[in-house]
């Protein structure tokens, strides 16, 4: 089978999923539900506020979110921490995504190349809301460690994030009270397994202690998340990817969230992407595409994902940069 024939069919399987999932979207009544991708989101879901949602890597963006086996970098920090120790590289990332509802700023870290016995990596993200959620502003600062336990073939890692939501419509109890909707930090953990040349599979679990579990306020903006994935390919010439996941803690009974996405290199230096996810609690599903540019040195991406529960408006773009040392 060609690479070409590969790569139809990945398409192909993302829009079988995607469009009958456009017909449940359109036929859906909670229409307050919107998505930035990468950036904020605005959840109306029962037992919840509008509430934000972070940066999940630029690379994944535009493949449905479905990385756990194949992420690298700083892409890692929020995929898969073990996916930081897969391949030796130091890596800088910027990142602005816009959306209606407001606009992110993220920044990255990535060295498995300097100490590639101990790869570690720093990730940071602030939030500033607008329109329906110019209340809300926010801070999510992440740290993760990976160790090649086979050098590009078993790697395990583990991460640990902070986040502080303020929300300015909560009363304050005082002068000093900076009205924080969600305040805490939570952990990642995760496990790669390069069992061929082009088979990958990952292992993770994803905010191991939810802040929102009891908040009946941002329930579901941390959730506890334990999902697998696997990757076939190469990433210098294509990937096909799939994730699933089941939310353990967003709702009073698990739900089970998936993803899938493909990525073909034309030239072996224009990566296009495209991939269809679904979130269960959130009753989401976006239609995602991507692409950008890379060399040796450095590198841009650009992805869109559009919500299929609200088709006739406009989605939401995240554009970044990479430089490679």
């Amino acid at each position: 089978m060609t690479l070409r024939r590969i790569l139809a069919m990945a398409i192909t399987i993302a829009l079988v999923i995607g469009l009958p999932a456009t017909g449940f979207a359109e036929n859906n009544d909670n229409g307050d539900n919107g998505d930035n991708g990468n950036g904020a989101t605005v959840d109306r879901v029962p037992g919840s506020s509008m509430l934000p949602d972070f940066f999940h890597g630029m690379r994944a963006g535009g493949a449905g979110s479905s990385h756990t086996a194949v992420a690298s970098g700083v892409d890692a920090i929020y995929q898969n921490p073990a996916g930081i120790a897969r391949a030796p590289m130091y890596v800088i990332d910027g990142t602005f995504s816009h959306a209606p509802e407001g606009a992110l700023l993220s920044a990255g870290i990535a060295d498995s190349k300097l100490n590639p016995q101990f790869a570690m990596g720093i990730a940071y993200n602030y939030f500033i809301g607008r329109g329906d959620l110019a209340h809300l502003s926010g801070h999510d600062a992440r740290l993760a460690i990976a160790i090649p336990v086979v050098p590009e073939q078993i790697s395990i890692g583990a991460g640990v994030r902070y986040l502080r939501i303020k929300d300015d419509r909560l009363p304050k109890e005082d002068e000093e009270d900076p009205q924080l909707m969600i305040h805490g930090v939570t952990f990642d953990a995760g496990i790669n397994f390069r069992v061929a040349e082009m088979l990958h599979l990952g292992l993770k679990g994803q905010n191991l202690l939810d802040l929102c579990a009891s908040d009946e306020v941002c329930r579901g903006s941390t959730p506890t998340r334990v999902g697998a994935g696997v990757g076939v390919g190469r990433e210098t010439d294509f990937m096909i990817s799939a994730d699933a996941a089941v939310d353990l803690t967003s709702g009073p009974s698990p739900t089970f969230d998936f993803g899938v996405g493909g990525e073909y290199l034309v030239a072996h230096a224009i990566p296009l992407r495209i991939g269809f996810q679904r979130r269960g609690f959130l009753d989401r599903n976006l239609l995602t595409v991507g692409a950008g540019w890379r060399s040796e040195q450095a590198g841009v991406d650009f992805s869109y994902q559009h919500d299929l529960n609200r088709s006739s408006q406009f989605g939401y773009m995240s554009g970044g940069f990479s430089v490679y040392f």
